[in-house]
């Protein structure tokens, strides 16, 4: 769509003059009823005009905002006042970008223009403060208020962040935690009736590999919150990229979601070292070769390879599928799920936030029809 020489993917690009957002927010401002029923509001509330741009806001909008100055506020959009990482990508701003198609934000407000039907929309937003990303989920909802004889929308939120935190670990706990449990509790049965020494052999191998299993799923939840809570330790060592990636297929060369599939190493002709910590990579690049592998149809091949400069160092990992443009628009987001799984979701988010901010990398990724999907790591050689 193109309006007046500005492109815009989504809702409508123009926006209000500064003599315009000025008049309204008086109006509002000096309005002591419509000043108490914001701040009646348990969370973020604001009044937004015709054009998404903010007119008038309570207390709580500012400190979710995290703005000194209140009326900075104005004429902006509510994913430009929070900070979207997606609200700058196009020059008109907030809900104008492809990624907007997908944000319950938007979608929201622009239901309840077109429609002046009341709407509510889960909403999640990464966030940039401070030079560091955030990950937010609402529950957004949008009225229409008719207000001297013009349209604008009450724009309210409840933060629903925990709920989803806890949706995660219940997921994880009672599913794939689980069964892993389970799987032991049935390894040691047999074990226990089992009078061949080679198979008990065996049976206590595949013991070992599932305790060791359920170990590493609560250690990665529990990192995951320290990550989070910007709590987490990094044990940054010297690593050699030959002997990593070995260290990657002797982990995943049996799993589960490997089976009648093909997991091939491709390894570079230098076995160069690189300064990380091991062990919190080796856990973000098995989520992605274990996303790849669920992507992955019987007889594909998933495939994990290397290379480096000066710099850095490059892992990969690449599938032949296709991911769906609505899904793409998600990736890396909290809470979202490929597989469209309630409480699932923690893969990628958990990748992307330990690579980014606690190992100094980058996490990117291309997905089309010539190229498959590879998912890229990229880290410094020298971590300091």
């Amino acid at each position: 769509m193109e309006t007046n020489e500005v492109k815009t993917y989504f809702d409508t690009p123009e926006r209000s003059s500064t003599d315009e957002i000025i008049k309204d927010y008086l109006i509002f401002h000096l309005n002591p009823l419509i000043t108490q029923i914001l701040e009646g509001f348990p969370e973020l509330a604001v009044i937004i005009n015709k054009n998404r741009q903010i007119v008038a806001y309570n207390k709580k909008a500012v400190k979710t905002f995290n703005v000194s100055e209140p009326e900075s506020l104005l004429g902006k959009r509510v994913g430009e006042a929070i900070n979207c990482i997606y609200s700058n990508i196009m020059p008109a701003g907030c809900g104008t970008a492809q990624f907007c198609k997908e944000c319950g934000l938007v979608k929201a407000i622009k239901h309840t223009y077109e429609y002046k039907l009341f709407a509510e929309e889960e909403c999640k937003i990464t966030a940039i403060f401070n030079n560091k990303e955030y990950s937010f989920e609402f529950l957004v909802n949008t009225q229409l208020i008719k207000f001297k004889d013009e349209d604008f929308i009450l724009f309210a939120v409840k933060d629903i962040s925990s709920i989803k935190r806890k949706e995660a670990l219940e997921r994880i706990f009672f599913h794939d935690i689980l069964n892993t449990a389970s799987a032991i509790d049935g390894i040691t049965k047999l074990l226990m009736d089992e009078k061949d020494e080679n198979e008990k052999h065996q049976l206590i191998l595949a013991l070992n590999e599932a305790a060791q299993q359920l170990l590493n799923e609560i250690i990665s939840q529990r990192d995951l919150r320290n990550a989070e809570d910007g709590k987490l330790g990094v044990d940054i060592k010297k690593i050699t990229i030959v002997d990593f990636l070995k260290a990657v297929y002797e982990v995943y060369r049996n799993h589960e979601l490997a089976k009648n599939k093909n997991l091939v190493v491709e390894y570079p002709e230098q076995n160069n070292e690189f300064e990380s910590d091991r062990t919190l990579l080796l856990r973000s690049i098995g989520n992605l070769i274990k996303n790849a592998l669920e992507a992955s149809n019987e007889g594909d091949n998933v495939k994990i390879y290397s290379y480096f400069n000066r710099e850095y160092v490059y892992f990969n990992v690449y599938n032949n599928q296709v991911i769906p443009e609505n899904v793409q628009l998600h990736l890396f987001q909290r809470s979202f799920s490929t597989k469209g799984v309630k409480g699932r979701g923690l893969g990628l988010y958990s990748v992307k936030l330990i690579i980014e901010q606690y190992l100094k990398g980058k996490v990117t990724y291309v997905s089309n029809e010539l190229l498959g999907t590879i998912f890229t790591i990229q880290l410094p050689i020298k971590f300091s």
